[in-house]
């Protein structure tokens, strides 16, 4: 397994948070477009899954940050 950094981690975190933040501004947007009668449910569904997974990342993150300081 490969070994990583702080500074490794601390990268990843903030490349992983500007992309968390994207998302769930395209989901909100996503969302209005669906309430005014689009068929986007997939494409939010699949925004919604990436935001988990994103989240689930940055608290695995967040561990190692936290064993390394």
């Amino acid at each position: 397994m490969e070994e990583y950094e702080l500074t490794d981690y601390l990268a990843a975190k903030k490349s992983l948070v500007s992309t968390l933040h994207k998302i769930e501004q395209a989901l909100i947007s996503l969302e209005e477009k669906q309430a005014a009668g689009g068929n986007l449910k997939a494409q939010i569904t699949l925004s919604n899954e990436r935001v988990k997974a994103l989240k689930l990342s940055l608290a695995l993150i967040d561990r190692e940050i936290t064993k390394l300081s």
